[in-house]
This record gives C-alpha cells, sequence and structure tokens, in this order.
C-alpha cells in the first residue's frame, strides 16, 4: 500500500479503494473467488457517484448474497419502494376491497398500471405482511411497518423521492387543478432561517398526518411533496481578517 495510514483513511472514508486495492485486499483478507467478487461489489456500490451506479451493483449483490447473510440489504424493502404503486395500491385498500383481481385496482390508478404489475405488487404486499386476507376473502392493511435499514436508504429514498418528482410533474398536466395544488417560492435566506423553515414543515407535517388518520371516510389517494432546495451554491466562507 501507499503508506502506513491507508488502511486507517480507508476505515475513515477518506480515501477509496481502486480495482487493484480491492485485489489486494482480496487476497489478504483470504477470500475465496465468490467472497472476492462480493467484496468487489459492496466497494463499488459504496463508492458509486449516481443513483443508476448504486442500483447497478445493488442488483449484483442481491444475485451474490448468501441466503444466510443477515447484514446484506434486503430485497423485498427495496422492491417495495422501487415502484410508487406499490405505496399507492396498499394505501387504496382503506377504501377499495380487493379480492384477488388485479384488473379492478389497476385501472384506478393513474397513471394507469398494466393488471400483471399490481398482481406482482400486491404478492409483494403480502409476503411483506404489509397487507391481509380476512375470512370474507378481500384484502385489506395490517399495522404493519417496514423499518428501513440505514444502509439502504441512501439508495431507496432518493430514488423514491425522484419517482414521486416525476409523477408530480405529470400532474400538473394530468389532473385539472381543482384535483392537485402546487404552489412555490423563490426566497434569499440564511442557514439559521433555513433550519427554522425545516422545523416548520416538520410540525405542518406531523399536523397533516394526525388529520389523515382521523379521516373517517377516505376516497382518494394522494402523494404530498414537501421540498425546500438551493439555487445556488453556498458563498465561500470568510477567513479571518488581518489586523
Amino acid at each position: 500500500m501507499s503508506g502506513p495510514t491507508y488502511l486507517k483513511r480507508v476505515m475513515e472514508g477518506q480515501h477509496d479503494l481502486t480495482d487493484s486495492s480491492i485485489a489486494k485486499f482480496s487476497q489478504a483478507l483470504e477470500l475465496n473467488s465468490l467472497e472476492a467478487e462480493f467484496f468487489s461489489c459492496l466497494v463499488h456500490f459504496n463508492q458509486a457517484r449516481t443513483l443508476d451506479e448504486k442500483d447497478r451493483h445493488f442488483h449484483r449483490l442481491m444475485a451474490l448474497k448468501s441466503p444466510h447473510s443477515e447484514h446484506v440489504l434486503e430485497q423485498s424493502q427495496y422492491e417495495y419502494y422501487r415502484d410508487w404503486f406499490n405505496i399507492a395500491l396498499r394505501e387504496m385498500l382503506a377504501f377499495t376491497p380487493y379480492n384477488g383481481d388485479p384488473a379492478e385496482l389497476a385501472k384506478k390508478l393513474s397513471p394507469p398500471v398494466l393488471p400483471k404489475k399490481v398482481k406482482r405488487a400486491m404478492e409483494l404486499l403480502e409476503s411483506l405482511g404489509l397487507i391481509s386476507r380476512g375470512d370474507d376473502g378481500y384484502y385489506r392493511t395490517t399495522d404493519n411497518f417496514i423499518l428501513t435499514q440505514p444502509g439502504i436508504e441512501s439508495l431507496l429514498l432518493p430514488k423514491f423521492h425522484q419517482s414521486m418528482a416525476r409523477l408530480a410533474q405529470e400532474a400538473i398536466t394530468r389532473f385539472p387543478k381543482s384535483e392537485r395544488y402546487f404552489s412555490g417560492s423563490t426566497v434569499s435566506i440564511s442557514e439559521p432561517t433555513y433550519e427554522a423553515i425545516i422545523e416548520i414543515i416538520r410540525s405542518a407535517r406531523k399536523d397533516i398526518l394526525k388529520r389523515v388518520a382521523d379521516d373517517p371516510e377516505p376516497n382518494r389517494v394522494y402523494h404530498l411533496n414537501m421540498q425546500l432546495f438551493p439555487l445556488t451554491a453556498l458563498p465561500p466562507k470568510r477567513g479571518r481578517k488581518k489586523k
């Protein structure tokens, strides 16, 4: 290696592994060929700069995953957040009975989704314990929640928000103004004001979710986006003035 502190810098995230150093680490750790490939894929996943790169390496990790590995990203979580309609279908069961015919649910989604995709989505939701079939033959939501592992959030949540952002863009022309709400303000603020605004948004979101929980007769699924993002770069930090 390049020096005695190389490993320390890698472990602290200050230095990325190259393909050459990955091979050296695999040899030093006495990994077999399958373990070495998994290690290499894991390194590339961690060092990926784009979501598409992470997505590609994640699929390879799932293909190489040992059935006894307990600490690798769970594919079921990935599948749940990968397609927006998985979440929408689960919410839809709050007011729409479902007895196994995916065509009925497929035509109620906007934008439309193929019945075969709805069928797979419902099978996924049932396997995750998020819906269950009652004695009357109809599926309903359960009280279970998906808890994402910290390591998976860097892949799942950005892709999920990207998907919802695209749907929001399409909703501007898909729905009349009376059925959707869009509003925005461009402002100049400081870091403390930014933090204060974030707290206001979090508080408003909690109030909204409480009202949602108290709604006795829901009849439609909505998605609420709350976004606050910069349009300019941070100014350079000011150094101390010389006396």
